[in-house]
């Protein structure tokens, strides 16, 4: 295994891409009664919890989002996706057995269903952006050669968006659906 130097703060979230059929993703709307991003579209999945690996995250927020059990979900190979330095997303590709269109109205509004095809046959809107340095009023420019002036470069990062019959699919999802389809494409 490769070390990875990063943030000492790191945060750790294990998502599931479900499958409920070998056609369709499952997607959900997360709750507006959340705090974090309400109203979005994702996948099941959350914050990594002491003690837990993040097969066993993945799964236990799909049984707490979806009210699976553990035989209806099965788990496939890991894949790891660094988000920024402090936050890495464990993907897990799934599929989910019975499932019968319940959720937690805690953490979920709706449920629906896209077929992969979709995301196959159509590439995302892709959106450049620039993200600039704002530092705080005590920064040391003086302890820096070139102090204010210093070449620092911008960072960018391309914001995605997949659009299916009226409702939007952006952001992070947006990325692991992408990154998912060249996986799936390259086997």
């Amino acid at each position: 295994m490769t070390n990875i130097i990063t943030e000492f703060d790191q945060k750790h979230y294990a998502i599931a891409i479900p499958f409920v059929d070998e056609e369709n993703l499952l997607f959900q709307v997360r709750s507006d009664k959340l705090s974090r991003q309400p109203g979005d579209i994702c996948f099941p999945g959350g914050a990594i919890e002491d003690g837990e690996t993040p097969e066993e995250a993945a799964a236990r927020e799909l049984s707490e989002e979806l009210f699976l059990s553990e035989s209806q979900i099965d788990l496939q190979e890991e894949s790891a996706l660094l988000v920024n330095d402090s936050t890495i997303i464990h993907c897990f590709p799934c599929h989910i057995h019975g499932y019968d269109g319940s959720f937690n109205r805690e953490e979920v509004a709706e449920v629906f269903l896209v077929p992969f095809r979709f995301f196959k046959k159509t590439p995302p809107k892709v959106y450049n952006v620039d993200w600039k340095p704002d530092f705080p009023g005590d920064f040391p420019f003086d302890k820096i050669h070139g102090g204010r002036d210093y070449g620092w470069r911008p960072r960018k990062s391309r914001i995605r968006f997949y659009e299916y019959q009226g409702r939007v699919i952006w952001g992070m999802t947006a990325r692991i659906i992408e990154g998912f389809v060249q996986m799936r494409r390259n086997l």
